[in-house]
């Protein structure tokens, strides 16, 4: 499915139209993206725009965004990303909805409003939109966009870092000194208690996945309500064709079968603490013993890279129970994480706004392709 064919609205006037991508418009979100955060965030977001509308196996054209013109300028565009659901176990072509910007110059004109808002009436598939900032939520909404609620992130932390906040640093150093020793103490105890073996589980790292994933994805899709599908050509595309890749891969075997995998990434904030995200994973809820062995063996290789912090989107509770065991807090909700429209074309689904009946990770957005 892609977007092929895309009508322009207003095509009679010069003043307005909208219109699929073109290879010249990266020029101009290139301009959108240095004014946003200066030439070094604009120039390797720019490569990975390439990655982004390359690898998509649901998109047949590869320049799966729209742009609005006025005058012949463009001044908005949205990037509209072919996809599939399982629905209840019913597999659906739909669309993410992600990347929206309006020129710097036009926000606050309604612009951005008059763009989305065309855009979903034009397109009536069942879509989600992924990950937007307080702004681009806030017009979603009044397009007609409802919200998924409840959708945490789970924290399990090695070290208290610029978490301790008094006027003398002495201080500071003593408590953070303190609270990492007893961290400390507390996971080399956690490794001798449990048993890391997996019982039967072979866990190893790897560097790409093939179509043992697919058969994966298919086996346990009816065991949630709504998830994006998962196979080894998508996994792929987001966490391994890449050459400046950073994110550490795993895979459960048992026999000659996937049972589950697991992929994240150690990067350094802005305050200076080393955050490692687990981005995604995927294994039958109903095997706590397997996601349980997963994520020992993920803490494992993620305490090798030396983080300040391990974090996981969380939606279902069957995981969230076995993350509770293993020392992770509910840390923060992510209200602009995820919404939908056109819950029709799914044929209105009970439960599609409540996050735990989602399965929703940091990989389902569009923040794998975006290294800034």
């Amino acid at each position: 499915m892609d977007i092929t064919g895309y009508p322009d609205q207003g095509a009679d006037s010069c003043a307005q139209c909208m219109r699929r991508y073109r290879q010249g418009d990266l020029h101009v979100f290139e301009r959108f993206w240095n004014a946003q955060a200066g030439e070094a965030f604009a120039s390797e977001r720019a490569r990975a725009f390439h990655r982004l509308l390359s690898g998509n196996p649901f998109s047949s054209t590869r320049d799966d965004y729209l742009v609005l013109e006025l005058d012949g300028r463009v001044v908005a565009y949205e990037g509209l990303m072919p996809f599939r659901f399982s629905v209840s176990g019913r597999d659906m072509d739909g669309f993410i909805y992600h990347d929206t910007m309006v020129a710097p110059e036009m926000r606050g004109k309604g612009v951005g409003r008059a763009f989305v808002q065309a855009i979903v009436q034009s397109r009536p598939e069942f879509s989600i939109a992924v990950w937007m900032n307080a702004a681009n939520s806030h017009v979603f909404g009044k397009c007609g966009w409802l919200p998924v609620e409840n959708l945490p992130t789970y924290v399990r932390g090695y070290s208290v870092r610029n978490m301790v906040k008094t006027r003398y640093r002495l201080i500071n150093a003593a408590v953070e000194q303190s609270a990492g020793k007893v961290l400390s103490l507390l996971y080399r105890l956690e490794k001798k208690v449990f048993d890391f073996s997996g019982r039967g589980y072979r866990i190893e790292l790897t560097d790409g996945f093939d179509e043992r994933i697919d058969a994966l994805f298919h086996a346990v899709k009816h065991e949630f309500a709504f998830i994006a599908h998962r196979s080894g050509a998508i996994l792929n595309w987001k966490f391994a064709d890449s050459p400046s890749s950073r994110f550490v891969r795993l895979i459960c075997i048992r026999g000659d079968n996937v049972q589950a995998y697991l992929v994240f990434r150690t990067r350094r904030a802005h305050d200076g603490r080393r955050i490692a995200t687990i981005f995604d994973f995927l294994c039958s809820p109903r095997d706590a013993d397997l996601f349980r062995a997963l994520m020992r063996r993920a803490v494992l290789e993620i305490e090798k890279t030396g983080p300040d912090t391990l974090e996981v989107l969380c939606t279902d509770r069957r995981f969230s129970r076995v993350l509770k065991t293993m020392g992770f807090v509910r840390a923060r909700e992510n209200p602009g994480a995820l919404k939908y429209i056109h819950a029709g074309a799914a044929g209105r689904p009970a439960g599609i706004g409540t996050g735990g009946n989602w399965f929703y990770t940091f990989g389902d957005g569009d923040k794998v392709f975006w290294d800034v």
